[in-house]
């Protein structure tokens, strides 16, 4: 009786995540797609008249200041004590802008097209009109990659993928009943 059926679970070697996971998980983040969600909600309510650097500004200064109140949030919840360990204000803080980047790199892409439509490379309309789908095809790359991690079959990645970016859809049907 001493024998038991399976092996100890201590035991068992634990896998460790692959190179793909890795950077799934580096790019996957609740951050990157909050970030996505807010830089498309910002460009989709400009208005008709504002151009691409009105848009582009307006974007950049909003993301910095989300990112900066997210790190500020994280430093003041992590700062203290943590099972056990005092963590200091400068820890709390480094951790808070690590933490916080994702919000940051999502508007990376939207706002490269911004300012491509305000130096003339692109038609600002067009720009503006792509700065928009970016953020639906973020988001649904970001929702493929979620279903793909668990393992899902490339139907459910695939729907996964559209049902995201579907939300990004919504913003943009937003700006059309605000205007």
């Amino acid at each position: 009786m001493s024998e038991s059926l399976g092996a100890d679970p201590v035991e068992q070697p634990v896998e460790s995540p692959s190179r793909w996971q890795r950077i799934r998980h580096a790019l996957v983040t609740p951050e990157l797609i909050y970030g996505t969600i807010i830089s498309s909600a910002v460009i989709a309510v400009a208005e008709d008249d504002d151009t691409d650097l009105d848009v582009f500004v307006v974007t950049f200064v909003t993301m910095l200041v989300f990112w900066a109140a997210h790190v500020f949030a994280v430093a003041v919840a992590n700062h203290g004590k943590r099972d056990g360990r005092v963590i200091g204000i400068g820890e709390a803080f480094r951790g808070g802008v690590h933490h916080s980047v994702g919000l940051l790199y999502a508007s990376i892409i939207p706002l490269l097209f911004l300012v491509l439509g305000s130096i003339g490379v692109l038609d600002e309309d067009t720009a503006y009109l792509v700065a928009l789908v970016v953020g639906m095809v973020v988001l649904g790359i970001l929702g493929w990659l979620a279903f793909a991690d668990r393992g899902s079959p490339w139907p459910v990645r695939l729907l996964g993928g559209i049902g995201t970016a579907l939300f990004g859809l919504v913003i943009v049907a937003f700006k059309a009943l605000l205007h």
